[in-house]
């Protein structure tokens, strides 16, 4: 029974949180690598692809605009308990008019030999192709981690290599959200892609410059713990926006809710003032539960004080990020703070966005 309770937990805590990327620079915006696969004997899946002749592929000959490819092992367990969603959301696509021939399907079988890639898709009852990885070539060419792990590649054309449009790492069984995300996608062009990801780099690298990753979390996690109760299950989100954003299940006693957290890193719109950091705690329904300082600075780049810090959290807590906040120097600015005021205001303003790209990933 208690083995029964913990595999529970896990699913539970594995479809919440869409789970952080593995270390592979597979990030949104860069190329999926062309590295050479094996093409499946079967002429339907041959022909599901779009390949006629060859004995290996390489992804950017898959037809489609975007192509969701899906790192499995087939004795993973994880994978196995997969595969009816992916199998419900294939049949979404080819029943969907906007889906069928657009979004295409592919398993990759990491340490896997052909025939017991089969035996999977028999046992699994598997309409989409999967080929194997038996030597872990493609696997070490993403500096893959663990499976289940799935990337979205919105393809370019025939011989150029597809961008990384998404990933997720883990279990996913909201594979209707799943549909409309990949379909979005697919109706976005490489080039926007492309744009997004310079300014999610320029995001990235901003934190990076004053927080390692480690120092970073550690104080995220200090600020979903002040806000009352303890972290059952924390994750780093991976976001085509770039965005830096963490979720959070919290427990109170026997209750629990799932929270979020965003990492804002601004540059000041003044040449001598230091840049904007700081971290706010809200919800899916997009109340603000929390606000802490990472890097807040007044007049003669002075660092705030807990009261000021304080006094900010006082006039953030409880609004909500669905509603356009005015900013009034007169009365939410901290003194001699004026312009990282109004930056934090501007940024909470973009939480409605925000929002919206959580819903996509199923929250």
């Amino acid at each position: 029974m208690r083995h029964a309770i913990l595999l529970f937990l896990l699913l539970l805590t594995t479809s919440l949180f869409p789970a952080a990327s593995p270390a592979a620079e597979l990030r949104y915006g860069t190329h999926f690598p062309e590295t050479s696969l094996s093409l499946p004997d079967s002429t339907p899946q041959k022909n599901y692809l779009g390949i006629d002749n060859p004995a290996h592929f390489t992804l950017s000959q898959v037809g489609g605009d975007i192509v969701l490819v899906e790192f499995l092992n087939v004795h993973c367990p994880h994978c196995q308990m997969q595969a009816p969603s992916y199998n419900e959301l294939f049949k979404l696509i080819e029943a969907s008019q906007d889906g069928k021939g657009r979004v295409k399907m592919l398993g990759i079988a990491v340490g896997n030999l052909p025939q017991e890639v089969e035996a999977f898709r028999t046992a699994q009852q598997v309409q989409f192709p999967v080929v194997a990885d038996t030597d872990f070539t493609i696997w070490r060419s993403i500096d893959g981690e663990a499976t289940p792990y799935t990337v979205y590649v919105r393809q370019t054309r025939a011989g150029q290599a597809g961008i990384v449009a998404g990933s997720h790492l883990g279990l996913n069984t909201h594979y209707e959200a799943l549909l409309a995300e990949l379909l979005k996608l697919a109706d976005t062009s490489p080039d926007t892609m492309l744009a997004a990801a310079v300014q999610a780099t320029e995001k990235q690298d901003l934190i990076a410059k004053h927080f390692s990753q480690d120092e970073l979390e550690y104080r995220v996690r200090n600020a979903f713990v002040a806000t009352g109760g303890g972290i059952r299950d924390f994750a780093k989100l991976t976001l085509r926006s770039g965005r830096q954003v963490y979720a959070a299940q919290m427990q109170t006693g026997e209750n629990q809710r799932t929270l979020f957290a965003e990492v804002v890193s601004r540059q000041s719109v003044c040449d001598i003032c230091h840049d904007v950091l700081f971290i706010y705690i809200f919800d899916l329904q997009g109340q603000i539960y929390g606000f802490e300082s990472l890097q807040l600075t007044k007049y003669g780049n002075v660092n705030w004080t807990s009261q000021e810090i304080a006094t900010m959290r006082g006039k953030l807590l409880g609004k909500s990020l669905l509603q356009k906040h005015h900013y009034n120097p007169q009365v939410d600015a901290i003194s001699s703070a004026t312009i990282t005021s109004a930056i934090i205001f501007d940024s909470l303003n973009q939480g409605k966005a925000l929002l919206e790209e959580l819903h996509e990933k199923g929250f």
